[in-house]
């Protein structure tokens, strides 16, 4: 059972002082099992995060000038936004397209006139509405050195022959992996674990200002060594 605790403590409720670090930065949203449910985020949060996502932007091999297409919905700035703030302060601008079927003309325009360093965010409504303006994905992105995608966009680029990291919304969480690898995660904010029947469950850090305890993220998986592996089936 989903155990999420409301609503946020009160110190996030500092709305008199927006810049306090326990003030509210904006609310997202997080898939869960049972649907999707609030994301609160705090300033501290996203300092939090956007210290993480630059380790993560280095292990990609991200420098000072590289420029980067994240692949996003809205409901999701919660979990790409401190991307963002790490790319501007490592100088690494960004440019972004929706990850819907109609929005597919932005990220094959960005391709097709820069010089990109990587793509991440690509999904199964990315690739399916390249074809339906008559684009061949692996065509589209056969420039680009990295592309992190989620499932089942991965799958289809690398059965057309190209390499593509992993990407997974684990609930709150945004996970990014090498193939073959498990995905990092901070373990400074965060606990994932799974339970008995291989469910993935995620619980906040005592200073978040969202409150999950075991919260089942809908996914199945393991957990070793600070490192999420997640189920193709799932």
């Amino acid at each position: 059972m989903t155990d999420v605790l409301t609503p946020a403590p009160a110190a996030t409720q500092a709305a008199f002082d927006p810049d306090a670090p326990d003030a509210l930065w904006a609310v997202g949203a997080a898939e869960t099992a049972d649907g999707l449910i609030d994301y609160p985020v705090s300033n501290r949060d996203m300092v939090a995060d956007t210290r993480w996502a630059g380790e993560r932007l280095q292990a990609m091999g991200v420098a000072r000038g590289a420029l980067l297409d994240f692949v996003h919905n809205y409901r999701e700035c919660g979990q790409f936004w401190p991307y963002y703030m790490a790319a501007a302060a490592m100088g690494a601008p960004v440019m972004n397209g929706m990850a819907t079927p109609w929005d597919v003309g932005r990220t094959e325009m960005y391709t097709r006139r820069f010089d990109l360093a990587l793509v991440m965010g690509i999904g199964g409504a990315t690739t399916e509405g390249l074809r339906s303006f008559g684009h061949d994905s692996a065509r589209v992105f056969a420039k680009v050195p990295l592309l992190i995608a989620r499932e089942p966009a991965a799958s289809e680029l690398e059965a057309a022959g190209l390499t593509a990291w992993r990407l997974t919304l684990l609930g709150p969480l945004l996970l990014t992996a090498a193939p073959g690898e498990g995905a990092p995660y901070d373990t400074s904010q965060w606990t994932v674990e799974a339970d008995g029947e291989g469910r993935l469950r995620v619980s906040s850090g005592s200073d978040r200002a969202a409150r999950y305890a075991r919260l089942d993220t809908g996914l199945r998986g393991r957990v070793e060594n600070g490192r999420v592996f997640i189920d193709a089936a799932a």
